[in-house]
C-alpha cells in the first residue's frame, strides 16, 4: 500500500518550537525512517506494493537533486557576483584600469587618469596626504569629456618632494556656466597578489588593494 503520512497534533509549543511534518518530510532521513517503519508494520496478508515505494523513493531522489542543483546555483551565482578567488587568480599578472583615487607615492612621478563626464573650463587637482590635509593644488586648463592621462612629480607646493605614503587625488571641474562637472579618478597597475579580505575577494594593484568590481579595463 503506498505510504501514508498523517499530520500530527502538537501540544503548546515552549521555547524550541518544533518542526512541522512538511518540514521533516523534505529531510530524506526522515523519509526512510517511515518508510521502514511502514514496511515493519505493514499487513503481512496485504504487504505494501514494492514497485509502488520504490516509485515513491526515486521521486524523492529527483526532488532533494533538483534542490540541491538549486542551492550550487544559488553558490555560483554569489561567487560570480562578488568575485570568488578563483575567478580573480585570472587577473594576476595583467595590467588593469581600477577606478579608485588613491595613489601610493615611493619617490618617483605617479601616473593616473581623470574621466570627464563633459566639457569643462575650470579643473582644479588637489593631492591630499593620508590625514586628508592638502600638499599639492593646481589647475588644468580646459579638457573635452574623455579620458586624460595625468601625472603627479611627487612635488608638494612649497617644491619639496614629498614623503613616501599613500594619497588621495581629488578633482575639481566646472564647465562653461560653472555649474560642476563629474569626474572619475583612475589608476592603472600589474596585479601581483590576490587576496581573501573581510570585504571579499580584492587585487593588489601597485602596492594598494581593489574591489575587483572596481576594474574598468584589463590588459596583457
Amino acid at each position: 500500500m503506498p505510504l501514508e503520512i498523517t499530520t500530527p497534533t502538537y501540544g503548546p509549543v515552549g521555547g524550541n518550537q518544533a518542526r512541522s511534518t512538511q518540514q521533516d518530510i523534505g529531510d530524506k532521513q526522515v523519509f526512510l525512517k517511515l518508510l521502514i517503519a511502514q514496511m515493519q508494520n505493514q499487513d503481512p496478508l496485504n504487504p505494501s506494493d514494492a514497485t509502488q515505494m520504490s516509485t515513491q523513493l526515486a521521486q524523492f531522489n529527483m526532488v532533494e537533486q533538483q534542490t540541491n542543483t538549486n542551492a550550487l546555483l544559488q553558490e555560483l551565482v554569489g561567487a560570480q557576483s562578488s568575485g570568488s578567488s578563483d575567478s580573480a587568480a585570472s587577473y594576476l599578472g595583467k595590467t588593469v584600469t581600477v577606478n579608485q583615487s588613491i595613489i601610493n607615492f615611493s619617490g618617483t612621478a605617479e601616473n593616473f587618469a581623470i574621466d570627464v563626464a563633459g566639457n569643462t573650463k575650470q579643473n582644479y587637482v588637489v593631492i591630499a596626504d593620508a590625514s586628508g590635509a592638502p600638499v599639492r593644488t593646481y589647475a588644468l586648463g580646459a579638457l573635452a569629456a574623455g579620458t586624460h592621462q595625468l601625472s603627479w612629480d611627487g612635488k608638494t607646493d612649497s617644491g619639496a618632494v614629498a614623503a613616501s605614503g599613500n594619497y588621495s587625488i581629488d578633482v575639481i571641474a566646472a564647465d562653461a556656466d560653472g555649474l560642476s562637472v563629474p569626474v572619475n579618478v583612475q589608476r592603472t597597475g600589474i596585479v601581483d597578489a590576490v587576496r581573501m579580505t573581510s570585504s571579499g575577494v580584492q587585487l593588489m594593484v601597485g602596492g594598494l588593494l581593489a574591489n575587483v568590481a572596481d576594474v574598468s579595463e584589463i590588459r596583457l
